[in-house]
């Protein structure tokens, strides 16, 4: 029999990451993500307890430490704390991803103000919060940052203006720090496209196809991996990077 291969190095041995927004969908898969490329990770989540100590469970199982923690990113005392608790819980930070958003249409005509706070709240406003936080302990360990922004941040959604200012705002803040932040720590984005397809609207899931060059839907999986390499790539800071399948080129 031919000798077998070492297996290859794993990027992020020895490094602690904090997720948040961790427990589901596309948080999810970066979590596993992160573990699977040798990170410890704290998960954080809102009202998805249950489910962040069963991902915990499953990160322990990949031969990897886990925490859990929870709060309401729209308060700034325990988005503040996040870092800190993360450092207190698993000993260090090394790569933060901000994947929490509040995500919802909102009547262009409505000037509701509400669907508006709420949403610079969690999307915006934490991610200034949460990353000022861990800056001091980023460069302790010369890390990394990864924000989860949004096509919409290019291209507005006319039925989602909030949440599209939002992640517009977002991207100006990755690019701000990634400047104020340098050199020790890199600060990038991955700008998902169409990666979660409804369940129920098949025109609606044509029509995204229909936006992309690839003509197909993307998964979490796909978003995970951007953000792994970004966590890893000693080189790139201040890059939005579109994992849409070629939507931006569309227009």
């Amino acid at each position: 029999m031919p000798p077998r291969r070492p297996a290859p190095p794993l990027p992020l041995r020895g490094h602690v990451a904090l997720v948040t927004g961790g427990a589901r969908r596309v948080g999810r898969r970066i979590v596993l993500a992160l573990a699977d490329a040798g990170a410890d990770v704290a998960v954080h989540a809102f009202r998805s307890g249950r489910e962040a100590n069963a991902l915990a469970r499953a990160v322990r199982a990949l031969g990897r430490r886990a925490a859990v923690l929870t709060g309401d990113l729209a308060d700034d005392v325990v988005t503040r704390a996040l870092p800190a608790s993360t450092v207190d819980l698993l000993g260090r930070l090394d790569v933060l991803v901000h994947n929490a958003a509040v995500f919802a249409p909102t009547d262009p005509r409505s000037a509701d103000v509400v669907a508006w706070d709420r949403m610079m709240d969690v999307n915006a406003r934490a991610a200034w919060v949460l990353t000022s936080a861990a800056a001091p302990l980023l460069e302790r360990t010369r890390g990394a940052v990864v924000h989860v922004a949004c096509a919409s941040a290019a291209a507005p959604w006319a039925g989602f203006l909030p949440y599209s200012a939002s992640k517009a705002a977002l991207v100006a803040l990755v690019k701000g720090f990634a400047k104020a932040l340098a050199p020790k720590v890199r600060v990038n984005a991955v700008a998902p496209g169409p990666v979660l397809a409804p369940d129920d609207d098949d025109r609606g899931r044509a029509a995204a196809v229909a936006t992309t060059l690839l003509r197909r839907w993307g998964t979490p999986t796909d978003v995970a991996q951007a953000v792994v390499f970004l966590a890893t790539a000693p080189y790139i800071t201040g890059v939005v990077l579109p994992v849409d399948g070629g939507r931006h080129l569309r227009g």
